[in-house]
Protein backbone atom coordinates (compact mmCIF):
# COMPACT_ATOMS: atom_id res chain seq x y z
CA UNK A 1 0.00 0.00 0.00
CA UNK A 2 0.87 3.29 -1.21
CA UNK A 3 2.00 5.53 1.89
CA UNK A 4 -0.41 8.98 1.58
CA UNK A 5 -1.56 10.29 4.71
CA UNK A 6 1.69 12.36 6.08
CA UNK A 7 2.32 13.21 2.87
CA UNK A 8 -0.96 14.72 1.61
CA UNK A 9 -1.23 16.87 5.02
CA UNK A 10 2.25 18.06 4.76
CA UNK A 11 1.03 19.30 0.99
CA UNK A 12 -2.13 20.85 1.90
CA UNK A 13 -0.38 22.72 4.69
CA UNK A 14 2.55 23.86 2.39
CA UNK A 15 1.80 26.78 1.37
CA UNK A 16 0.49 27.97 5.04
CA UNK A 17 3.38 26.66 6.59
CA UNK A 18 5.69 29.54 8.03
CA UNK A 19 7.75 26.55 9.49
CA UNK A 20 8.15 27.74 13.10
CA UNK A 21 8.49 24.38 14.38
CA UNK A 22 12.26 24.49 14.23
CA UNK A 23 13.50 22.93 17.40
CA UNK A 24 17.16 24.51 18.87
CA UNK A 25 19.47 21.85 18.89
CA UNK A 26 22.24 21.31 21.52
CA UNK A 27 25.64 21.34 19.92
CA UNK A 28 27.10 17.55 21.49
CA UNK A 29 30.21 17.89 21.26
CA UNK A 30 31.74 14.05 20.75
CA UNK A 31 35.32 12.74 21.44
CA UNK A 32 37.48 13.29 17.76
CA UNK A 33 38.99 10.07 17.96
CA UNK A 34 36.13 7.99 18.46
CA UNK A 35 33.84 10.08 16.26
CA UNK A 36 36.75 8.70 13.47
CA UNK A 37 36.30 5.21 13.80
CA UNK A 38 32.72 5.44 13.59
CA UNK A 39 32.82 7.78 10.27
CA UNK A 40 35.42 5.23 8.82
CA UNK A 41 33.33 1.51 9.86
CA UNK A 42 30.04 2.71 9.00
CA UNK A 43 29.80 6.10 7.14
CA UNK A 44 31.68 4.93 4.22
CA UNK A 45 29.79 5.19 1.37
CA UNK A 46 29.06 1.89 -0.40
CA UNK A 47 29.11 1.63 -4.25
CA UNK A 48 25.40 2.52 -6.56
CA UNK A 49 23.61 -1.16 -7.48
CA UNK A 50 21.96 1.34 -9.85
CA UNK A 51 23.10 3.03 -13.06
CA UNK A 52 22.65 7.16 -12.10
CA UNK A 53 20.53 8.97 -14.55
CA UNK A 54 22.62 12.00 -17.16
CA UNK A 55 22.13 15.35 -16.30
CA UNK A 56 19.26 16.61 -17.93
CA UNK A 57 19.85 18.74 -20.97
CA UNK A 58 20.12 22.71 -20.01
CA UNK A 59 16.72 23.28 -22.52
CA UNK A 60 14.67 21.66 -20.13
CA UNK A 61 14.17 22.38 -16.32
CA UNK A 62 12.14 22.22 -13.54
CA UNK A 63 10.53 18.52 -14.13
CA UNK A 64 8.57 17.14 -11.94
CA UNK A 65 7.08 13.72 -12.06
CA UNK A 66 4.18 12.49 -9.39
CA UNK A 67 0.93 10.83 -9.25
CA UNK A 68 -1.75 13.65 -10.04
CA UNK A 69 -2.41 15.59 -6.84
CA UNK A 70 0.18 14.54 -5.31
CA UNK A 71 3.41 16.66 -5.68
CA UNK A 72 5.47 15.40 -3.06
CA UNK A 73 4.66 11.59 -3.68
CA UNK A 74 7.50 9.05 -5.47
CA UNK A 75 6.18 8.18 -9.14
CA UNK A 76 4.54 4.90 -8.28
CA UNK A 77 1.06 3.58 -9.43
CA UNK A 78 -0.85 0.56 -9.43
CA UNK A 79 -1.54 -1.23 -12.71
CA UNK A 80 -5.33 -1.80 -11.97
CA UNK A 81 -5.94 1.32 -10.20
CA UNK A 82 -8.70 3.48 -12.23
CA UNK A 83 -7.52 6.51 -14.71
CA UNK A 84 -8.35 8.78 -12.27
CA UNK A 85 -6.07 7.48 -9.41
CA UNK A 86 -3.96 5.58 -11.38
CA UNK A 87 -2.16 8.77 -13.20
CA UNK A 88 1.03 10.41 -13.32
CA UNK A 89 1.87 13.78 -14.14
CA UNK A 90 4.72 15.51 -15.91
CA UNK A 91 5.90 18.85 -16.12
CA UNK A 92 8.84 20.81 -17.47
CA UNK A 93 10.29 23.86 -18.81
CA UNK A 94 11.79 24.56 -22.17
CA UNK A 95 14.23 27.29 -21.89
CA UNK A 96 14.94 27.69 -25.72
CA UNK A 97 12.30 30.66 -26.15
CA UNK A 98 11.47 29.09 -29.62
CA UNK A 99 8.30 26.72 -29.44
CA UNK A 100 9.15 22.94 -30.05
CA UNK A 101 6.96 19.73 -30.01
CA UNK A 102 8.96 17.61 -27.29
CA UNK A 103 7.50 13.91 -27.17
CA UNK A 104 7.98 11.52 -24.54
CA UNK A 105 8.87 8.25 -24.81
CA UNK A 106 8.09 5.20 -22.01
CA UNK A 107 10.88 2.84 -21.43
CA UNK A 108 9.80 -0.86 -20.21
CA UNK A 109 13.30 -1.83 -17.76
CA UNK A 110 13.98 -5.20 -15.89
CA UNK A 111 15.11 -5.07 -11.99
CA UNK A 112 18.55 -3.55 -12.68
CA UNK A 113 17.13 -0.51 -14.49
CA UNK A 114 18.38 -2.36 -17.90
CA UNK A 115 15.82 -1.89 -21.04
CA UNK A 116 14.02 -5.22 -20.89
CA UNK A 117 13.70 -7.52 -23.40
CA UNK A 118 9.63 -6.91 -24.17
CA UNK A 119 9.30 -5.20 -27.98
CA UNK A 120 7.08 -1.26 -27.00
CA UNK A 121 3.87 -3.88 -28.40
CA UNK A 122 3.99 -5.84 -25.75
CA UNK A 123 3.68 -3.36 -23.22
CA UNK A 124 2.42 -0.33 -24.45
CA UNK A 125 -1.38 0.05 -25.59
CA UNK A 126 -1.45 2.70 -28.37
CA UNK A 127 1.57 4.76 -29.83
CA UNK A 128 4.96 4.50 -28.72
CA UNK A 129 5.06 8.15 -28.21
CA UNK A 130 3.07 10.96 -27.71
CA UNK A 131 3.13 15.03 -27.47
CA UNK A 132 3.34 16.75 -24.35
CA UNK A 133 -0.50 17.48 -24.54
CA UNK A 134 -0.56 21.26 -23.41
CA UNK A 135 1.65 24.27 -23.13
CA UNK A 136 1.78 27.55 -21.65
CA UNK A 137 4.22 30.18 -22.20
CA UNK A 138 5.46 32.62 -18.72
CA UNK A 139 3.90 35.13 -17.56
CA UNK A 140 5.07 37.77 -14.95
CA UNK A 141 8.46 36.25 -14.82
CA UNK A 142 11.61 37.87 -16.11
CA UNK A 143 12.89 34.84 -17.33
CA UNK A 144 11.10 33.55 -20.64
CA UNK A 145 9.95 30.01 -20.58
CA UNK A 146 6.94 27.90 -22.08
CA UNK A 147 5.74 24.99 -19.61
CA UNK A 148 4.55 22.27 -20.74
CA UNK A 149 2.23 19.38 -19.23
CA UNK A 150 1.86 15.43 -19.75
CA UNK A 151 -0.39 13.32 -18.03
CA UNK A 152 -0.15 9.43 -18.05
CA UNK A 153 -1.38 7.15 -19.37
CA UNK A 154 -3.94 8.40 -21.42
CA UNK A 155 -5.77 7.78 -24.60
CA UNK A 156 -2.33 7.92 -26.64
CA UNK A 157 -0.23 6.19 -24.78
CA UNK A 158 -0.60 3.32 -22.38
CA UNK A 159 1.09 0.55 -20.23
CA UNK A 160 -0.10 -2.61 -19.84
CA UNK A 161 2.26 -4.31 -17.95
CA UNK A 162 3.58 -3.35 -14.63
CA UNK A 163 7.58 -3.24 -14.12
CA UNK A 164 10.17 -0.74 -13.70
CA UNK A 165 9.93 1.94 -15.87
CA UNK A 166 11.58 5.35 -17.59
CA UNK A 167 10.20 8.63 -19.21
CA UNK A 168 12.38 9.94 -21.82
CA UNK A 169 11.51 13.02 -23.06
CA UNK A 170 12.96 13.56 -26.58
CA UNK A 171 13.29 16.15 -29.70
CA UNK A 172 11.25 14.47 -31.74
CA UNK A 173 13.70 15.04 -34.99
CA UNK A 174 16.05 13.18 -32.67
CA UNK A 175 13.92 10.48 -30.63
CA UNK A 176 17.07 7.79 -30.06
CA UNK A 177 18.87 10.65 -28.07
CA UNK A 178 16.98 11.27 -24.78
CA UNK A 179 17.34 14.75 -23.30
CA UNK A 180 15.49 13.88 -19.57
CA UNK A 181 14.56 10.57 -18.06
CA UNK A 182 13.04 9.68 -14.99
CA UNK A 183 12.39 6.64 -12.87
CA UNK A 184 8.86 5.31 -12.16
CA UNK A 185 7.14 1.73 -11.10
CA UNK A 186 4.01 0.31 -12.11
CA UNK A 187 3.18 -2.29 -9.58
CA UNK A 188 0.13 -5.16 -9.40
CA UNK A 189 -0.84 -6.02 -6.24
CA UNK A 190 -0.49 -10.02 -6.39
CA UNK A 191 1.20 -10.41 -2.92
CA UNK A 192 0.87 -9.34 0.48
CA UNK A 193 3.91 -6.88 2.20
CA UNK A 194 4.20 -6.60 5.99
CA UNK A 195 7.17 -4.42 6.41
CA UNK A 196 8.88 -2.09 9.18
CA UNK A 197 11.99 -0.25 10.43
CA UNK A 198 13.44 -1.76 13.90
CA UNK A 199 17.08 -1.36 15.39
CA UNK A 200 19.73 -2.78 13.55
CA UNK A 201 21.29 -6.28 14.68
CA UNK A 202 24.79 -4.20 14.74
CA UNK A 203 24.88 -2.73 18.17
CA UNK A 204 27.60 -0.11 17.03
CA UNK A 205 24.56 1.51 14.10
CA UNK A 206 22.07 1.37 16.79
CA UNK A 207 22.14 5.22 17.24
CA UNK A 208 22.71 6.19 13.71
CA UNK A 209 20.93 3.89 11.34
CA UNK A 210 17.29 2.06 10.59
CA UNK A 211 16.95 -1.73 9.32
CA UNK A 212 13.96 -2.25 7.18
CA UNK A 213 12.20 -5.90 8.24
CA UNK A 214 9.60 -7.56 6.14
CA UNK A 215 7.66 -10.39 4.72
CA UNK A 216 6.17 -11.30 1.86
CA UNK A 217 3.51 -13.95 1.40
CA UNK A 218 1.98 -15.38 -1.15
CA UNK A 219 -1.99 -14.22 -2.21
CA UNK A 220 -3.13 -15.18 -5.47
CA UNK A 221 -0.04 -15.63 -7.52
CA UNK A 222 2.57 -18.57 -6.89
CA UNK A 223 6.29 -17.46 -6.25
CA UNK A 224 8.04 -20.53 -6.61
CA UNK A 225 11.74 -20.70 -6.49
CA UNK A 226 12.16 -17.38 -4.58
CA UNK A 227 15.66 -17.85 -3.79
CA UNK A 228 16.55 -17.52 -7.27
CA UNK A 229 13.36 -15.56 -8.86
CA UNK A 230 12.05 -13.06 -6.44
CA UNK A 231 14.05 -9.85 -5.51
CA UNK A 232 13.20 -6.98 -3.48
CA UNK A 233 14.45 -3.80 -3.79
CA UNK A 234 14.23 -1.21 -0.83
CA UNK A 235 14.66 2.52 -1.84
CA UNK A 236 15.00 5.58 0.88
CA UNK A 237 13.03 8.70 0.15
CA UNK A 238 13.34 7.92 -3.49
CA UNK A 239 16.88 7.85 -3.67
CA UNK A 240 17.78 4.89 -6.29
CA UNK A 241 21.61 5.53 -5.48
CA UNK A 242 20.95 4.07 -1.84
CA UNK A 243 18.51 1.18 -2.73
CA UNK A 244 19.77 -1.92 -1.53
CA UNK A 245 18.13 -5.26 -3.21
CA UNK A 246 18.91 -8.54 -3.65
CA UNK A 247 19.41 -9.62 -0.76
CA UNK A 248 18.47 -13.39 -0.08
CA UNK A 249 15.22 -14.47 2.25
CA UNK A 250 16.13 -15.81 5.79
CA UNK A 251 13.88 -18.57 5.51
CA UNK A 252 10.40 -19.40 3.54
CA UNK A 253 8.05 -21.05 5.58
CA UNK A 254 4.95 -21.92 3.07
CA UNK A 255 3.34 -19.09 1.05
CA UNK A 256 5.86 -17.12 3.66
CA UNK A 257 8.95 -15.32 3.07
CA UNK A 258 10.74 -14.22 5.59
CA UNK A 259 13.60 -10.95 4.87
CA UNK A 260 13.89 -9.92 8.87
CA UNK A 261 17.49 -8.82 9.67
CA UNK A 262 18.32 -9.86 6.03
CA UNK A 263 20.94 -7.18 5.70
CA UNK A 264 18.68 -4.41 5.04
CA UNK A 265 20.50 -0.97 6.83
CA UNK A 266 20.67 2.28 5.83
CA UNK A 267 21.62 5.30 7.44
CA UNK A 268 19.12 7.58 9.43
CA UNK A 269 20.47 10.60 8.44
CA UNK A 270 19.05 13.78 9.54
CA UNK A 271 15.74 15.86 8.85
CA UNK A 272 16.27 17.19 5.00
CA UNK A 273 17.11 21.39 5.26
CA UNK A 274 14.67 23.39 3.07
CA UNK A 275 15.00 26.48 1.18
CA UNK A 276 11.49 28.50 0.48
CA UNK A 277 11.82 30.56 -2.72
CA UNK A 278 7.71 31.58 -3.05
CA UNK A 279 7.89 34.51 -2.52
CA UNK A 280 9.94 37.84 -4.34
CA UNK A 281 8.66 40.53 -2.19
CA UNK A 282 10.09 39.52 1.18
CA UNK A 283 12.60 36.82 2.50
CA UNK A 284 11.33 33.61 3.96
CA UNK A 285 13.23 32.23 6.78
CA UNK A 286 16.08 30.35 5.53
CA UNK A 287 16.87 33.81 3.03
CA UNK A 288 19.83 36.27 4.12
CA UNK A 289 18.65 38.86 1.67
CA UNK A 290 16.83 38.73 -1.99
CA UNK A 291 18.06 40.80 -4.61
CA UNK A 292 16.27 42.02 -7.85
CA UNK A 293 18.59 42.20 -10.88
CA UNK A 294 17.95 43.09 -14.48
CA UNK A 295 17.85 39.57 -15.90
CA UNK A 296 17.04 37.29 -12.87
CA UNK A 297 15.96 37.14 -9.12
CA UNK A 298 19.06 36.20 -6.61
CA UNK A 299 18.47 34.48 -3.02
CA UNK A 300 21.13 34.43 -0.72
CA UNK A 301 20.98 32.05 2.05
CA UNK A 302 21.54 32.07 5.47
CA UNK A 303 25.55 30.25 6.09
CA UNK A 304 24.56 26.35 6.76
CA UNK A 305 26.23 24.78 9.50
CA UNK A 306 27.55 21.29 10.25
CA UNK A 307 25.21 19.17 12.34
CA UNK A 308 27.44 16.23 12.75
CA UNK A 309 27.40 16.57 16.48
CA UNK A 310 24.58 17.84 16.81
CA UNK A 311 21.47 16.33 18.40
CA UNK A 312 18.64 15.23 16.74
CA UNK A 313 16.49 17.90 16.64
CA UNK A 314 13.50 16.21 14.72
CA UNK A 315 11.18 18.50 12.47
CA UNK A 316 8.87 18.05 9.33
CA UNK A 317 10.14 17.53 5.71
CA UNK A 318 9.04 16.40 2.49
CA UNK A 319 11.62 13.65 1.68
CA UNK A 320 13.97 15.40 -0.57
CA UNK A 321 10.94 16.71 -2.71
CA UNK A 322 10.66 19.76 -4.53
CA UNK A 323 7.19 21.53 -5.11
CA UNK A 324 6.62 24.48 -7.72
CA UNK A 325 4.51 27.61 -6.05
CA UNK A 326 5.22 31.13 -5.59
CA UNK A 327 2.94 34.06 -3.82
CA UNK A 328 1.67 35.96 -6.70
CA UNK A 329 0.71 34.07 -9.73
CA UNK A 330 -0.13 30.79 -11.28
CA UNK A 331 2.25 28.32 -10.11
CA UNK A 332 3.56 26.55 -13.19
CA UNK A 333 3.53 29.71 -15.24
CA UNK A 334 4.02 33.06 -13.13
CA UNK A 335 7.05 30.51 -10.91
CA UNK A 336 10.42 32.29 -12.18
CA UNK A 337 13.75 31.00 -12.52
CA UNK A 338 15.71 32.54 -9.98
CA UNK A 339 19.23 32.30 -8.38
CA UNK A 340 19.95 30.47 -5.22
CA UNK A 341 23.18 30.88 -3.73
CA UNK A 342 24.30 27.93 -0.84
CA UNK A 343 27.09 28.52 1.60
CA UNK A 344 28.30 25.72 4.16
CA UNK A 345 31.12 26.40 6.76
CA UNK A 346 32.20 23.27 7.70
CA UNK A 347 34.99 24.91 9.80
CA UNK A 348 38.08 23.61 7.78
CA UNK A 349 37.93 22.07 4.30
CA UNK A 350 37.06 17.91 3.80
CA UNK A 351 40.79 16.68 2.85
CA UNK A 352 39.95 14.49 -0.41
CA UNK A 353 36.40 14.75 -0.26
CA UNK A 354 33.90 16.93 -2.21
CA UNK A 355 30.08 18.07 -1.00
CA UNK A 356 27.33 17.62 -2.55
CA UNK A 357 23.58 19.35 -2.40
CA UNK A 358 21.37 16.76 -3.17
CA UNK A 359 17.23 16.06 -3.34
CA UNK A 360 15.17 15.98 -6.23
CA UNK A 361 16.46 19.38 -7.67
CA UNK A 362 19.56 16.96 -7.91
CA UNK A 363 17.39 14.22 -9.08
CA UNK A 364 18.60 12.78 -5.90
CA UNK A 365 22.10 12.12 -7.46
CA UNK A 366 25.49 13.58 -6.69
CA UNK A 367 25.53 15.67 -9.60
CA UNK A 368 28.46 17.76 -10.68
CA UNK A 369 26.77 20.90 -11.59
CA UNK A 370 25.63 20.26 -7.83
CA UNK A 371 29.16 20.25 -6.48
CA UNK A 372 29.90 22.70 -3.82
CA UNK A 373 33.73 24.64 -4.32
CA UNK A 374 35.93 25.87 -1.18
CA UNK A 375 36.28 29.72 -0.91
CA UNK A 376 38.96 30.04 1.03
CA UNK A 377 38.00 33.69 1.17
CA UNK A 378 35.42 32.99 2.98
CA UNK A 379 36.67 29.67 4.89
CA UNK A 380 33.15 28.01 3.00
CA UNK A 381 31.66 25.61 0.46
CA UNK A 382 29.70 27.96 -1.60
CA UNK A 383 27.32 26.61 -4.74
CA UNK A 384 25.54 28.61 -7.07
CA UNK A 385 22.12 27.28 -9.13
CA UNK A 386 19.01 27.80 -10.82
CA UNK A 387 15.80 26.52 -9.38
CA UNK A 388 12.50 27.17 -10.30
CA UNK A 389 10.59 29.20 -7.29
CA UNK A 390 8.75 27.04 -4.78
CA UNK A 391 9.97 25.30 -1.81
CA UNK A 392 13.04 22.27 -2.16
CA UNK A 393 14.36 19.93 0.63
CA UNK A 394 17.68 19.75 0.27
CA UNK A 395 20.79 17.69 1.96
CA UNK A 396 24.69 17.67 1.75
CA UNK A 397 26.31 14.78 0.65
CA UNK A 398 30.49 14.02 1.11
CA UNK A 399 32.00 11.54 -1.12
CA UNK A 400 35.55 10.68 -1.69
CA UNK A 401 36.90 13.13 -4.45
CA UNK A 402 37.00 10.53 -7.80
CA UNK A 403 34.45 8.84 -6.71
CA UNK A 404 31.44 8.36 -9.47
CA UNK A 405 29.77 5.56 -8.54
CA UNK A 406 28.87 5.64 -4.80
CA UNK A 407 25.86 7.44 -3.30
CA UNK A 408 28.19 9.37 -0.98
CA UNK A 409 27.57 9.39 2.98
CA UNK A 410 25.46 11.76 5.02
CA UNK A 411 27.64 11.42 8.28
CA UNK A 412 30.51 14.33 7.97
CA UNK A 413 27.74 16.93 7.44
CA UNK A 414 24.52 16.19 8.52
CA UNK A 415 24.55 13.09 10.77
CA UNK A 416 22.85 10.17 11.04
CA UNK A 417 20.24 9.40 13.26
CA UNK A 418 18.33 6.07 14.05
CA UNK A 419 15.05 8.67 14.37
CA UNK A 420 14.60 9.99 11.49
CA UNK A 421 11.48 10.23 9.40
CA UNK A 422 12.22 8.58 6.37
CA UNK A 423 10.01 7.16 3.45
CA UNK A 424 10.85 3.93 2.04
CA UNK A 425 9.66 2.18 -1.10
CA UNK A 426 9.86 -1.78 -1.35
CA UNK A 427 9.24 -2.81 -4.48
CA UNK A 428 8.99 -6.47 -5.11
CA UNK A 429 10.08 -8.09 -8.46
CA UNK A 430 9.65 -11.98 -9.52
CA UNK A 431 11.17 -13.17 -13.02
CA UNK A 432 7.82 -13.77 -14.38
CA UNK A 433 7.34 -16.77 -16.98
CA UNK A 434 6.75 -14.66 -19.78
CA UNK A 435 9.92 -13.37 -19.43
CA UNK A 436 10.03 -9.85 -17.82
CA UNK A 437 10.72 -8.95 -14.27
CA UNK A 438 7.38 -8.35 -12.84
CA UNK A 439 6.29 -6.16 -10.11
CA UNK A 440 3.91 -8.21 -8.31
CA UNK A 441 4.16 -5.99 -4.75
CA UNK A 442 4.95 -2.37 -3.69
CA UNK A 443 4.48 -1.30 0.18
CA UNK A 444 5.24 2.38 0.98
CA UNK A 445 5.45 4.16 4.37
CA UNK A 446 6.98 6.01 6.67
CA UNK A 447 10.03 5.05 9.39
CA UNK A 448 8.50 6.97 12.20
CA UNK A 449 5.89 9.54 10.96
Amino acid sequence: MVARTILERICDELWGMTFSWHVPRASLRLWTLAFAWFSTTVGSAQPSTFPPLPIDDARIQAVTFHPVGQPIAPPVVSLAQSQEQGVLELRFDDMTGDYTPWEVQIVHCDRHWQPSDLHPSEYLQGFYSTPTSDDEASFGTKVDFTHHLLRLPNDDLRWTRSGNYLLQIVDPYEPERPLVQRRFVVFEELCDVDAKVGEPSDLALVRSHQEVHFTVKERNYSLSDPYDRLTVTVVPNWTWSRAITGREPRFVKGAEIDFARSGHVFEGGNTYRFVDLKGLEFSARGVERLEEHPDAWHFWLETDERRTYDYFGGGQDIHGASVTHNDRLDPYTGSDHVWVHWSLDTRHPLAGRDIYVVGALSQHECRSDFKMTYNADRGLYTLNQTLKQGYHNYQYVVREQGDRDSAGQLLDVEGSHAQTNNLYTLVVHYEDWEGYDRVVGLSQWESNP
